[in-house]
């Protein structure tokens, strides 16, 4: 999806963590005695206006040495020398920090991404560093963060989405047409009207009603009453759920269109499920609907 970065990826690059990496074509698997000699390659070659890159560290589990490597990393990250720019890093979670952000808390100026953030907001960021070629430091926070009395992360979530909405403004999706699947009007409307306000044309329509002639750019799951979390309650690991049957179903009749399917129980065993059915896209609930559309031009842009 992006060839205009080059990662540096420290972690486990199994399960979701090699879903993400597949995103990329120029990866660099980094070790204990390899990243800093790659952060300082990296820095050196900021100083080219072409050049983008960011470091990516998966962490899985809270404990305490890989607490304690994020926080060395964060005091390596800016180049000694002061005339090099430091390295975009963020922080990739797994699912044992889900709700545990002040059980054992990451230092507020670091980027932090759960892994089903992909969409939403990790490559949006990252479509920043690219597209820029400067990105200000993980360590750094922004001025603006002291007047308006929130941490520097909050800062950072308000700062990504004043950015995409610009970015936005400048590449819309003009021409395309998207097609809306939901259950409550309610749900309909919110989709339609911010694809609207993008110059994204929409189709809304229920899961019972799909017998339509139109043929979408991409289409929109978006199933309130399906979690995805409990999978006994369908029976045998072989047997599909409504949402899986739905997005299987939509993935057949409109076969060139791209799959956006949203999830408010994100379990990556379901999500595997879901991407086997033909979802492209998958977003966790709460999302953010900006860096989702971002997402969605981009790929559609490329």
């Amino acid at each position: 999806m992006s060839d205009s970065i080059s990662i540096g990826w420290y972690g486990p690059s199994h399960d979701y963590c090699g879903w993400i990496l597949s995103h990329f074509r120029d990866v660099t698997l980094l070790t204990d005695q390899n990243v800093e000699d790659w952060l300082a390659l990296q820095s050196k070659r900021s100083d080219h206006a072409s050049h983008a890159s960011a470091l990516l560290i998966a962490i899985d589990s809270r404990v305490e040495p890989e607490i304690g490597l994020i926080k060395q990393i964060e005091q390596n990250i800016a180049p000694a020398d002061g005339k090099t720019r430091a390295v975009p890093t963020g922080i990739i979670l797994g699912d044992d920090w889900v709700g545990h952000r002040r059980t054992n808390p990451l230092p507020e100026t670091l980027l932090t991404y759960y892994w089903y953030e992909l969409y939403d907001r990790l490559l949006p960021w990252l479509g920043d560093v690219s597209s820029t070629q400067v990105a200000s430091n993980a360590m750094e926070s922004n001025a603006a963060g002291g007047k308006r009395k929130v941490s520097p992360r909050v800062q950072r979530v308000i700062d990504a989405s004043l950015a995409i909405e610009s970015r936005l403004g400048c590449h819309t999706g003009a021409g395309q047409l998207a097609l809306v699947v939901a259950e409550t009007a309610a749900t309909r409307q919110l989709w339609c009207e911010t694809l609207a306000r993008h110059e994204i044309q929409s189709v809304a329509t229920t899961p019972q009603n799909l017998s339509l002639w139109t043929k979408p750019d991409f289409i929109v799951v978006d199933i309130e009453s399906e979690p995805m979390v409990a999978r006994k309650q369908y029976g045998t690991s072989e047997n599909e759920s409504p949402v899986e049957r739905l997005v299987e179903k939509l993935a057949n009749q409109f076969s060139d269109a791209t799959l956006l399917v949203t999830d408010a129980f994100p379990r990556w065993e379901n999500w595997v499920r879901l991407k086997r059915a033909g979802a492209d896209i998958l977003v966790a609930k709460p999302f953010q609907l900006t860096g989702v559309l971002d997402t969605l031009v981009r790929l559609k842009g490329a």
